[in-house]
């Protein structure tokens, strides 16, 4: 009936908002309600947000500030509506410390008359325990505890564990992964699909953090080009941004009728004999004879590039357009 999600690393707010926002995109069951986020900021402070309702999109109605964007230490639980508060009770924290989060309830004791289990993690952390053995340590000790726990360290170590009784459902996910600097956990139940949903909030947080699409300038294909199968392999662009010659093709397009994507994402993009970046998209292709005949389905289509040198590449005019 929850979702807990804990990243480090740079910008690690703005991916743990990320992958919240892509499960409640794609997910049902227990989203869209309270979310509480703790992390601690560039500085080392700590920040907290909450929302009883509404989910990702209302914990910031006017937008992701940068101290939380930016915090290099976050974690956050999240379900459905109207949860008992205070609701920092799901995401205890401490400066110098760490950040926890976790799912299913790990703000309750484990026995009656003891301690929250993720208060418990915290004050192991506190005392100096590396997170993974504070965390299984707990939940060792509380194995009908009904939680699992995620701790984010101020260090920037991320570790995740669920509890016998946690672990035997079978609605739950968990990951543990890194990616493009970041370092994430997530651990969920009660949402669906299972399979598959955890991997799909650490890919939107990776996504988040270094956008694999992400392009610095944008280059015309047009009907009309040749098509080279003769190397090297490469997309040549004049001064105004407009591809000149396709290059180290392979055989297929030398034939009397051929599809697919002629500027392939990966490709060079030249300009003088120089390379100024790499492809990021595409475009499909149908061409007659070696001649491009249309993009898209159109006479041009807009490719993306990212920079090479970002600060040495001036503008070309289809930027400007």
């Amino acid at each position: 009936m929850t979702i807990g999600i804990g990243i480090a690393g740079p910008g690690a707010g703005r991916a743990a908002l990320a992958a919240l926002a892509a499960v409640e995109k794609v997910g049902r069951g227990m989203l869209g309600g309270f979310v509480s986020l703790a992390a601690l900021d560039m500085e080392g402070r700590l920040q907290r947000a909450e929302t009883q309702r509404g989910g990702a999109a209302a914990l910031f109605p006017g937008g992701l500030p940068d101290i939380i964007a930016d915090a290099p230490v976050v974690a956050l639980m999240s379900s459905g509506p109207d949860r008992t508060p205070p609701l920092s009770q799901f995401t205890p924290a401490a400066e110098g410390v760490g950040c926890l989060s976790g799912h299913r309830l790990p703000n309750m004791p484990g026995l009656p008359g003891g301690e929250a289990v993720n208060a418990l993690a915290l004050a192991r952390l506190m005392e100096g325990a590396p997170a993974q053995a504070a965390l299984d340590s707990v939940l060792d000790d509380h194995p009908d505890a009904d939680a699992g726990l995620i701790a984010v360290t101020a260090a920037g170590t991320v570790a995740a564990a669920n509890s016998r009784l946690a672990a035997a459902r079978t609605d739950s996910g968990a990951l543990v992964t890194e990616g493009a600097g970041l370092r994430i956990a997530i651990l969920h139940n009660a949402i669906f699909p299972v399979a598959g949903l955890a991997a799909l909030a650490a890919g939107a947080a990776i996504d988040a953090a270094a956008p694999a699409d992400a392009f610095d300038i944008e280059i015309t294909l047009t009907a009309g080009v040749a098509l080279s199968t003769a190397p090297p392999a490469g997309i040549e662009i004049d001064g105004a941004g407009r591809v000149v010659a396709l290059s180290g093709l392979p055989p297929g397009w030398g034939a009397p009728a051929w599809q697919g994507a002629a500027a392939m994402r990966g490709a060079p993009v030249t300009r003088g004999g120089r390379q100024i970046g790499t492809l990021v998209s595409e475009a499909y292709c149908v061409s007659r004879n070696g001649v491009l005949e249309s993009c898209d389905g159109q006479p041009s289509a807009r490719l993306r590039v990212r920079a090479a040198e970002p600060a040495g590449i001036a503008p070309t005019n289809s930027e400007a357009g």
